[in-house]
């Protein structure tokens, strides 16, 4: 600061001259009165003259009290008689007399040493001594005087006289610090600093000199070192050094000014007009003026408000509740400002509180809901319960401890109360108690519909029976499998989150996929972390079932982000697990795979349905493997596991076509063909295409001769009538194997090249390899795959990487391919070109993390 200072104050010292008037423009804090200190010491370090005064709010009704200042201390003697009533504050207006009998002081001084006349925040001075400021800038170019003044930007001096003054003068502007020059600040500070900490005082201060520098101050007392791992203790500094620095100047403001700022703080950005002005109770003008200042100073934040005695703040804030609620604002507006003050002040406090509470928590505030709880239980509440039902909800969403004996004592407090019931079934589904929420929810039809969603994770949950009036309960219906698909969409609702998440599982198990997503979409997304996660789960879910690979995996990543953040809902932990299994085993990632299953294979999850899910995967899993008996027990394992609950239809968990399959390929197709043949009954009661399709691909595949053909040739036409483009892929695969061991070569390729094609589009690189590697063994010379990466790849480049990748040269590749050794080098471009690597010793890699090695290429078919 101190060098950029002495440039500053070098230019301005060239520029001012005797004769001349100059006026030094600059926002606060960027060094004006720094600058005006630095040439009055040049000045009279010169053996030339120097009188300076300041202007003031305090002094701005005070006729000449600015002229007082500059010359209070001058001989009498030297003070013409004219002048004597401005300079001892006598004279009341600026009469020529009084003008002209100053202006000769002034000549005075100056004729015997160069003088400089210096007057800071000259927009706050009296109207009198500025015309007489104007009066000596219209006459100095004569004199052996030199005028400076300072301006603060965007400040306003309402007198005409000012106008002469900025046309007779020469402006000079002071900027805020550029990067850089905050950099070498911070570096002389506190020495060398990361670029992340530089950015950080940047972004604290805006650049403005004086901030910097107290800033730089505060952090060299605290020790702070400037490093990237620091930064984030810039801000929290900075936001302190900022807001002493705006009460500072705050306090040297017009009252109409001060009540602004203190308005403007505890309101916020962009408040309510009506509120504003009915708060600082001042005229339109006034308040218009106000709020213009306010902003140029950047003053109405919290250090504003900490700056006001408590009493005066508390009271600011109970007139702020009581506006915007007469003006219509939340009831969460309203409440924070409750929460500064004390408590029984107005009758309708305790339901503003417990309404924003309730808005916090289904917004998954949890520390504010706590805390606006905590306050509204100090009020006359009508219906205590429901704050500590809303405590406790909170409580839950936060996973603090005591939720669920807070729910408890809620519950217990009124036993008829639905919601608190409802409350504490889930903190007991999230404790890993189920055995109690049937007891607990009774047999009321509201609590019915989360007794369904409890059972979908809790076999001691499960309903009896559930009527079809609420979305959950055609949910259990559709799960259950006692309803059709076309008659479960018509009875969709999305009226509530509950009513939407069922609403959009029932859309997706009936291949309404689009639509799906379309709910889900509205769902809110400022939910408790659970909820979020469950949303982006279901999300995925959907996007698997449309073949879009890449999306599914990207809302995996958000849900798994969510469910970090609470650990306890074992059933959607589950599913994800189940779900981001399964699209690694389509990218030909097993053993990542596997320990995806592996992790989410432990007790608390064991007892949840969706570890069906689990279970079902690690069979496809092992089957990939070619470990067809463990694939078989997974399969079983899985089926034996959702036995205890009574959902029966293949849409939501088809582990019968994976144990057939495996039945199958350890030669027992009796078995297998009774298991895929039970599914197709299942599928075909349910009505939806995905199911069915799927279902008859198995049974196809496990039905010699032409009876199996006839089943895969039905599937791939009921697939086609789907949105489920990868199961299509699949049984295309299927249907072309079958039809070219019955020598259909023609036909096999029709199916096998879509199926790539297919494939390729979802993002399934184990799918798209099958298909290729049976495309390669219709001897067709197909073409070559459309994607990067080793599905891209020809069969002689294949050839080629394999051979690179196990170290041969290009020499031993040509003579064991039998192709010019000279071509070899421009081959191994194009494969370096596909994989995205950049030579030989990257091959290995790319070759084996996708799946598509020789050694795997068989086992990749699910």
């Amino acid at each position: 600061m101190e060098n950029r200072l002495k440039v500053w104050c070098a230019g301005i010292s060239d520029q001012v001259a005797a004769g001349t008037t100059t006026v030094l423009e600059g926002a606060p804090g960027t060094g004006k009165t720094a600058a005006l200190d630095d040439l009055a010491a040049r000045w009279e370090a010169s053996g030339r003259q120097v009188v300076r005064a300041r202007g003031s709010a305090l002094e701005s009704d005070l006729p000449f009290g600015i002229v007082a200042q500059l010359f209070d201390l001058v001989d009498p003697d030297l003070v013409p008689a004219e002048a004597m009533g401005a300079v001892q504050l006598t004279a009341s207006a600026p009469d020529f007399s009084v003008l002209h009998g100053v202006y000769r002081l002034v000549a005075a001084l100056g004729a015997r040493r160069e003088l400089l006349v210096v007057v800071d925040d000259v927009h706050w001075a009296d109207a009198a001594s500025v015309r007489w400021l104007a009066y000596l800038a219209l006459r100095v170019q004569r004199l052996p005087v030199a005028l400076v003044l300072s301006l603060g930007v965007g400040e306003r001096c309402d007198d005409p006289s000012f106008g002469e003054i900025m046309a007779a003068c020469q402006r000079i502007a002071l900027d805020n610090l550029t990067p850089a020059e905050v950099g070498l600040l911070v570096s002389e500070a506190l020495g060398e600093a990361a670029p992340e900490f530089v950015a950080a005082c940047c972004e604290a201060t805006g650049g403005n000199p004086l901030t910097v520098t107290r800033l730089l101050r505060a952090l060299a007392e605290d020790a702070v070192p400037p490093t990237a791992e620091a930064a984030w203790r810039v801000a929290q500094r900075g936001a302190e050094v900022a807001g002493e620095i705006m009460a500072a100047r705050l306090r040297r403001r017009p009252a109409a000014v001060v009540a602004a700022a203190h308005c403007l703080a505890a309101l916020g950005p962009s408040p309510h007009p009506g509120v504003l002005a009915e708060l600082t109770r001042l005229s339109p003008v006034e308040l218009a003026e106000a709020v213009r200042t306010v902003e140029l100073l950047g003053v109405a934040g919290p250090a504003v408000l900490d700056d006001m005695p408590a009493p005066a703040r508390a009271a600011l804030h109970l007139r702020a509740a009581r506006s915007l609620r007469a003006h219509g604002a939340s009831d969460r507006a309203v409440a924070d400002h409750l929460l500064e003050t004390s408590p029984g002040l107005e009758p309708w406090a305790g339901e503003v509180l417990d309404r924003a509470a309730q808005e916090a928590v289904n917004h998954g505030d949890t520390a504010g809901a706590a805390r606006l709880l905590w306050r509204a239980l100090r009020e006359p509440v009508a219906n205590p319960s429901r704050a500590l039902r809303l405590l406790g909800i909170a409580e839950l969403v936060g996973n603090l401890p005591g939720a669920t004996a807070r729910l408890r004592e809620a519950y217990q407090s009124d036993v008829d109360d639905v919601e608190s019931a409802i409350a504490l079934s889930y903190a007991l589904h999230a404790a890993g108690e189920p055995a109690e929420i049937r007891g607990v929810l009774g047999s009321s039809p509201c609590a019915q519909a989360h007794l369904a969603v409890h059972g979908l994770a809790w076999q001691e949950a499960v309903p009896s029976s559930v009527s079809l009036d609420s979305p959950a309960g055609v949910l259990h219906r559709v799960m259950v499998g006692d309803i059709r698909a076309s008659e479960a969409v018509r009875l969709v609702s999305t009226d509530g989150v509950l009513a939407s998440l069922a609403s959009a599982m029932t859309l997706n198990l009936a291949d309404s996929l689009d639509e799906a997503l379309a709910v889900l979409d509205e769902v809110d997304r400022g939910q408790a972390p659970v909820l979020r996660a469950l949303t982006n789960v279901m999300r995925a879910n959907v996007q698997r079932r449309k073949g879009d690979l890449a999306s599914a995996r990207a809302d995996l990543e958000t849900a798994g982000l969510h469910l970090r953040q609470d650990r306890r809902w074992h059933a959607v932990t589950a599913w994800h697990a189940a779900l981001l299994a399964d699209i690694l085993l389509e990218e030909g990632r097993l053993d990542e795979a596997a320990l995806v299953i592996a992790e989410a294979t432990t007790d608390d999850t064991r007892r949840v349905w969706s570890f069906g899910g689990v279970l079902t995967v690690r069979g496809r899993m092992l089957t990939a493997r070619g470990d067809d008996h463990e694939a078989l027990e997974a399969f079983l394992a899985a089926g034996r596991h959702c036995a205890a609950w009574p959902y029966r239809n293949p849409a939501a968990l088809s582990w019968r076509s994976g144990a057939a399959l495996a039945c199958a390929a350890m030669g027992d197709g009796e078995r297998a063909r009774e298991l895929a043949l039970e599914e197709v009954v299942l599928a075909r009661e349910w009505g939806a295409p995905r199911a069915l399709g799927m279902a008859l691909r198995a049974a196809g595949r496990v039905t010699a001769g032409a009876a199996g053909r006839t089943l895969l040739e039905e599937a791939v036409r009921v697939l086609r009538g789907s949105p489920a483009r990868l199961e299509l892929a699949r049984a295309l695969v299927d249907l072309g194997v079958v039809v070219r061991r019955q020598g259909d070569t023609a036909a096999a390729r029709v199916c096998l090249r879509d199926a790539v094609d297919l494939a390729q589009k979802c993002g399934s690189s184990a799918m798209a390899a099958r298909a290729y590697s049976e495309l390669v063994a219709t001897s067709a010379g197909p073409r070559r795959m459309r994607q990067t990466g080793p599905t891209a790849l020809t069969p002689v480049e294949h050839q080629v990487a394999e051979l690179a990748a196990r170290g041969r040269s290009d020499d031993e590749i040509a003579s064991t391919l039998l192709m010019p050794a000279e071509s070899v080098s421009g081959v191994l471009s194009g494969i370096y070109r596909k994989l995205g690597v950049h030579g030989r010793l990257q091959l290995a890699d790319s070759l084996d993390s996708s799946g598509f090695s020789e050694s795997e290429g068989s086992s990749q078919g699910i």
